[in-house]
């Protein structure tokens, strides 16, 4: 379990910033993260509307919003989690789509095939998060198996009326239907492939995810949605629209930013800014992040 005095991933990196991936290691487990894009102007989300109980923020009043996608090497084959916007972002329209839908480029220049892809691991069924992997109705990696959490699976498939819910409900019934008997449901603490665990981090999401690598000691833990913003590292409490049970996501955020700060883990933070890599410290009564690069 590697020793929490030193960090427990040694990031053993190379950044092409025009293609927007980047390779480390995490013990033997090769890794690379590929950008979906990263949104900008004129699609700048307001920080107040992401979180609405947050004091107004002297420095900045937009949030930048990543969208990181991790490939594995596993001794299984080759992994991703979470897979981007895909073709369409249902919400947001003309604003964001040229801006996104990219990880097929970035694949293409870091020398990932879609059809050497063996799994897709999704932290949630956010369409964020899912529609990459069924690009123009059709599953993306026709060779994969997909993973996602037996409540997230059971949740998507049955009655939603949460509004906040609304936006994703397409992406994820489609998700679970393109793939169907090759969307294998796993619960907290399996190890889904070689090296590759998940972690207890409902509330976003009923069956929301977090996902631990593992390998000769070394690790690192991608949290998913846990949070979107080091805001809520400096207030765990602040919570967004799309989290559907928000004591839960806040009880989730506060015990991986705990777990991470304490272990001295490599952190994977999708949504932070390109390669969204970095480390969580501790500060006075919250927490902090430190950028990897």
């Amino acid at each position: 379990m590697g020793d929490p005095g030193e960090p427990s991933c040694e990031a053993r990196e190379s950044v092409d910033t025009e293609s927007m991936f980047f390779r480390f290691a995490v013990g033997v487990l090769e890794c690379v993260v590929v950008s979906d894009g990263q949104p900008g102007p004129p699609w700048e989300p307001a920080l107040s509307d992401f979180f609405p109980d947050a004091p107004p923020d002297a420095e900045r009043s937009t949030l930048t919003c990543g969208y990181n996608c991790l490939f594995v090497s596993t001794p299984d084959g080759m992994a991703v989690v979470d897979t981007g916007l895909g073709a369409s972002f249902l919400g947001y329209g003309e604003y964001i789509e040229p801006l996104v839908g990219r990880l097929g480029d970035g694949m293409k220049a870091s020398g990932l095939s879609r059809s050497e892809l063996a799994a897709v691991v999704f932290t949630h069924l956010h369409q964020d998060h899912s529609r990459g992997a069924i690009w123009s109705g059709q599953v993306t990696f026709p060779a994969a198996t997909a993973y996602a959490h037996a409540s997230e699976v059971a949740f998507w498939s049955g009655s939603v009326d949460l509004p906040s819910a609304q936006p994703h409900l397409e992406a994820a019934r489609e998700t679970i239907r393109l793939y169907g008997a090759k969307l294998r449901p796993f619960e907290y603490d399996a190890e889904i492939l070689p090296g590759v665990r998940a972690v207890a981090a409902a509330g976003h999401t009923p069956g929301h995810s977090a996902i631990l690598l593992q390998s000769q000691g070394e690790r690192l833990l991608c949290v998913g949605d846990t949070f979107y913003d080091p805001l809520q590292l400096t207030d765990p409490t602040l919570a967004t629209p799309w989290d559907l049970d928000v004591p839960a996501s806040i009880a989730s955020r506060r015990v991986l930013l705990e777990r991470a700060a304490d272990e001295r883990l490599l952190v994977h933070a999708y949504h932070l800014p390109f390669p969204g890599l970095g480390h969580v410290q501790r500060a006075g009564n919250g927490f902090s992040w430190k950028p990897l690069t």
